[in-house]
């Protein structure tokens, strides 16, 4: 793994200044393009870059700084499946220090007519399941990532750029659907840009830096649930039914901030109470904690048995 995250990717104290462009689209359940725009970067070092994402309906520019990421103008949410491919052209791999705090089981897989050599973490105290990564047997060129959500990233079209290995074309896919992909049109060794390339623009803010994750995804990281109380007058009055909360879930894995999208008034009160206590594994991005923003759905149901009414909940 040492040597997979020296000789794969974009980033390292060995690489020189370069600059990237790159076209994506993201698909829909039918597997039609919903959405299709561009990634550029220019990138001198961890601190000192500047990353543009366009879509249809955003454009987002993203400076680094020593004090952190700075982002221009509006803080557009750019789609979590295409930020995931961008980190696997620039940085698929786990750090090096990471790295050396884990074990690692290995094991050969079949994928149609080619075998990969599969590196998985072997959980411990200190480190749960995370991610796996597939190289071509014998040799340190990634071809496969699994992230432990599930999410299958394949990296086809291998160049070498700098000495390193980069997948000209990626392909993420979610239960065996197609969900987005990136094509690179053009990388190149940065030579003539000044530095005030990366200076950012006096309305630059600092980045909020989250994800936005699936509901259902979220529910099977929940460790921690509290059981909402059904409220005496609702069921009183037989009101039932779905509350719908957004939720931002913390890097530590307790919810951060909620509220209500929708749901009967007389429900929501209880449904917040109970899930502002619930608390999820950490949801892990290139193996490092982020914030996550989600949708939970908290049901009440009422129910008659034996000619009494019964009250019912159930939280997702």
């Amino acid at each position: 793994m040492l040597l997979a995250a020296k000789t794969n990717g974009l980033t390292g104290d060995d690489v020189k200044p370069w600059h990237l462009k790159a076209s994506w689209k993201l698909f829909d359940e039918k597997g039609s393009v919903k959405d299709q725009g561009t990634y550029e970067e220019y990138w001198a070092s961890p601190e000192k870059y500047k990353r543009t994402f366009t879509g249809a309906s955003f454009t987002q520019t993203e400076y680094g700084t020593e004090k952190g990421p700075l982002v221009s103008g509006e803080q557009s949410r750019i789609p979590s499946a295409i930020d995931d491919l961008r980190n696997q052209f620039v940085n698929p791999i786990q750090s090096s220090e990471s790295i050396q705090r884990t074990s690692f089981a290995i094991e050969q897989r079949e994928v149609g007519n080619l075998k990969f050599d599969c590196l998985s973490p072997i959980p411990s105290k200190e480190i749960h399941a995370g991610s796996t990564q597939c190289f071509d047997t014998g040799k340190s060129i990634l071809r496969i990532y699994v992230s432990e959500q599930g999410e299958q990233v394949i990296h086809s079209s291998i160049a070498k750029f700098q000495g390193r290995y980069i997948a000209e074309d990626l392909k993420s896919a979610q239960q065996g659907k197609l969900v987005a992909s990136a094509h690179i049109d053009l990388i190149e060794l940065l030579t003539t840009a000044g530095e005030s390339l990366f200076v950012p623009p006096s309305d630059a803010t600092p980045k909020r830096i989250s994800i936005t994750v699936p509901g259902e995804v979220m529910t099977k990281m929940l460790i921690k649930r509290v059981d909402p109380e059904y409220p005496v007058f609702a069921s009183s009055i037989g009101v039932s039914g779905n509350v719908i909360l957004q939720a931002t879930i913390g890097k530590d894995g307790h919810v951060a901030d909620l509220h209500v999208i929708s749901g009967p008034a007389e429900l929501q009160h209880a449904a917040l109470d109970a899930v502002k206590h619930w608390v999820y594994k950490p949801y892990l991005l290139n193996d490092d904690p982020v914030d996550v923003e989600t949708t939970i759905m908290v049901s009440f149901k009422l129910v008659i048995q034996n000619n009494e009414l019964q009250k019912m909940h159930i939280g997702r």
